[in-house]
């Protein structure tokens, strides 16, 4: 691709930018980001935070590198913002990893019913936009009556700010629990039940046309042309799918950041499930499946600076190493959990303790715990689930670790490629651009990685597959005592 693009992934954790240029990164910047968590089950981060983030990566990467011609914007899906008439936040965004709306999920579906989550696709959780607006009407009632404008994701929000442009790529309406999937529409039922109307939430694209241009007044906050066209790309599990596999269906992929996941590209169109989700496709095309763990960085991060505090992330690998396969199960759903399970009351739990048991053989239990996961995520789907030879890629910034990759290779029992580590999303922000603009699209990363870097399924897979039914079974053996925990947390303090 001759264009300079500028791609940015409005993550979690960070804000990323990069300006791409053939098939090289010549400008790179990254803004980390805080989540709030102000009461058990709530997750929230500022607009405001978002923009500034977006302002500061893309300002020092202008000052690094070429000047872009054209910005490709992905991100983190299903966020719930609030705008009033003058297009600023009213509050802080509930983000994907918000659950307080586990009461209004009920009472919505008791008034909806079934058809909800045939119309969607996808069975509804806490954290679907509908569940979370419900929860404002209920909770927050005057925010929500000044509300003009619902933005959902942190792209959404990016776009509207740098363009005017009040736009949703459908890949994230797709998790919103708001979108017909069918038909690629708003599904005017669930509109009705939230007394939301259409005209306040976004236009639909299909992540892959130009969807605005820079206006003058961020152009000058960003240090860019006003003028320039601006895409807004498919959600962040969109993008690193394109990224990473480019237009292949069936082939399973594993991404590991904050939160993580399984998915595929399919033409095949599943019935509602639980425990995955269904997507639309880059380009409106095929369906995305995903298994997405809550906590997979997130879980690891906390192991290790709980059992290993001091340890960096080499040196706590290298003691896992050291320390051997365990007979430990670890759940590790720190704050509810999507998949391979649906259960905004999971928590984290580790089985199997002994008087001998180690500091470095719990953080390697929590290594272990995000592989037996996604074993149990691929047995749920045809494609990904049994034995198969070809590599699985497997990308984002906690797959950088050579141990977890080999972990996960083993208890999968199948290869797995590491594939641009942390620039997946990017390239399928890029690819985004390419078909926005009718030029050549680049490859994705799988078509033009090193094969040598493949790791195969060790002698340790053995024990993994000894062990990994038992897991599986504590998900459901455990139920019971995550509902009485969160019960517990919930019920008024005594007098």
């Amino acid at each position: 691709m001759d264009t300079r693009v500028m791609v940015v992934d409005a993550g979690t954790s960070a804000v990323k930018a990069a300006v791409l240029h053939d098939a090289q990164v010549v400008a790179s910047s990254e803004v980390a980001l805080a989540i709030d968590r102000p009461a058990p089950g709530h997750a929230e981060q500022s607009p405001d935070a978002w923009w500034e983030a977006f302002v500061a990566a893309v300002r020092k990467c202008v000052t690094e590198g070429p000047a872009p011609e054209v910005i490709a914007i992905t991100g983190q899906m299903q966020d719930l913002v609030l705008l009033d008439g003058r297009g600023r936040s009213i509050r802080p965004a509930l983000l994907y990893a918000d659950h307080r709306a586990t009461a209004e999920l009920s009472t919505l579906f008791a008034e909806i019913g079934p058809t909800w989550h045939q119309a969607t696709g996808n069975v509804a959780d806490p954290s679907s936009s509908a569940a979370q607006l419900r929860w404002m009407s209920e909770h927050e009632p005057s925010a929500l009556e000044r509300t003009r404008e619902i933005v959902l994701g942190s792209p959404g929000l990016l776009v509207r700010r740098a363009t005017g442009e009040h736009v949703c790529d459908l890949t994230t309406a797709s998790t919103t629990g708001l979108l017909d999937i069918g038909a690629s529409t708003w599904w005017s039922p669930v509109l009705a039940a939230l007394g939301v109307d259409e005209g306040r939430l976004p236009r639909l694209v299909d992540g892959a046309t130009v969807t605005g241009r820079l206006d003058a007044g961020p152009a000058a906050e960003l240090g860019l042309p006003s003028g320039l066209p601006l895409v807004h790309a498919a959600g962040d599990v969109g993008a690193a799918t394109a990224g990473l596999v480019g237009d292949q269906r069936d082939t399973p992929n594993v991404s590991l950041g904050t939160s993580g996941g399984l998915a595929t590209i399919t033409d095949s169109t599943p019935g509602p499930n639980g425990a995955l989700h269904r997507m639309v496709g880059p380009r409106g095309e095929g369906s995305i499946l995903i298994g997405s763990l809550l906590s997979a960085g997130a879980t690891l991060d906390w192991a290790r600076r709980t059992y290993l505090p001091g340890c960096d992330h080499t040196r706590a690998d290298e003691l896992a190493a050291a320390a051997g396969p365990t007979d430990l199960l670890m759940l590790p759903s720190l704050a509810g959990e999507r998949s391979p399970v649906r259960d905004a009351t999971a928590r984290g739990a580790v089985i199997g303790l002994r008087p001998t048991t180690t500091p470095a053989e719990l953080y390697r239990a929590a290594l272990e715990a995000i592989a037996y996961s996604l074993r149990e995520i691929a047995a749920l789907m045809p494609s990904a689930a049994g034995v198969d030879e070809r590599p699985i890629p497997l990308s984002g910034g906690a797959g950088r670790s050579l141990l977890l990759r080999q972990i996960i290779a083993d208890v999968l029992g199948r290869p797995v490629l590491p594939v641009a580590a942390h620039h997946a999303s990017l390239i399928g922000a890029q690819r985004a651009a390419a078909l926005a603009l009718g030029e050549p699209v680049p490859a994705s990363a799988m078509e033009t990685v090193d094969r040598s870097a493949v790791l195969q399924p060790g002698p340790q897979r053995h024990h993994y597959d000894a062990l990994a039914s038992a897991h599986a079974q504590l998900w459901q053996a455990l139920s019971p005592s995550f509902t009485a925990i969160a019960s517990l947390r919930s019920a008024p303090p005594r007098s």
